[in-house]
């Protein structure tokens, strides 16, 4: 309820003891309430309900109980209505790509990557390239993406340069398996249904690993033995390789 004060002073006959009220209070409803001004109409006749008895010549005082008299007379409480929901929606997050490096990238036991390709599929190796062979080595457009969360780790997609292939972890059973699978372009941003294509890159101090984003504890990995498919596997796996170097060019 909002409330407006109009307040008049007398004065006082001399002995406060038998004064009588010469202050008069009156209250209005406002058809539309408004809190911010009731306040202010509020403090403004209290301020010039104390000035004008304050200054009379025989000072009957306006006690602080008399304020509290008022307030609680004029301010009224409002209630605050509270709504429970039972579940909390999150949208889903969206990596938008940023900008592209050209990387070549060997694993800690300098095993290069390399394409072979038969009967109309395409594999990717990791074994060591000298000499003429060393033109076998792939080159890998790793792609940078902005994480929605603010992680420390970076989210990047791995495509192989002059082709239109992109690395990509997906379920096979009930094992992840490193694919790669035809993308026309750069994947300008990725939601739930491209997760597959993302991977976390996770730097150390002279080498790098990448984990899926879709399945998280499995990364890019080589094995020890040579010209051996690359896949994913766990950290705790100890016949692979999951660290890698890093030549931009």
């Amino acid at each position: 309820m909002a409330s407006k004060v109009d307040a008049s002073l007398g004065s006082c006959p001399g002995d406060c003891t038998s004064c009588k009220p010469s202050i008069k209070v009156k209250v209005t409803t406002l058809k539309e309430p408004s809190t911010f001004r009731r306040a202010v109409v509020v403090v403004a006749a209290v301020e010039k309900m104390k000035r004008g008895v304050f200054n009379s010549s025989e000072g009957c005082h306006f006690g602080d109980s008399d304020l509290l008299e008022i307030f609680g007379s004029i301010l009224v409480e409002d209630e605050i209505s509270v709504q429970m929901f039972e579940r909390t929606f999150m949208a889903a997050s969206v990596y938008r790509y940023f900008s592209s490096t050209v990387q070549r990238i060997t694993d800690t036991d300098n095993k290069c990557l390399a394409l072979n390709e038969f009967s109309g599929q395409t594999q990717l190796v990791a074994l060591h390239l000298q000499g003429p062979n060393a033109e076998r080595q792939v080159k890998l457009n790793m792609s940078l993406y902005t994480s929605p969360s603010g992680e420390k780790k970076r989210p990047v997609t791995l495509g192989i340069v002059g082709k239109q292939l992109h690395l990509s972890c997906v379920m096979v059973g009930t094992t992840p398996e490193l694919r790669l699978e035809e993308v026309s372009g750069i994947l300008t941003s990725i939601k739930t249904d491209l997760l597959r294509f993302l991977f976390f890159k996770v730097d150390a101090s002279n080498s790098s690993s990448f984990e899926s984003a879709s399945r998280p504890g499995w990364f890019i990995s080589t094995s020890q033995t040579p010209n051996k498919p690359v896949t994913v596997s766990k950290k705790t796996n100890p016949s692979t390789i999951q660290n890698f170097k890093l030549f931009q060019e």
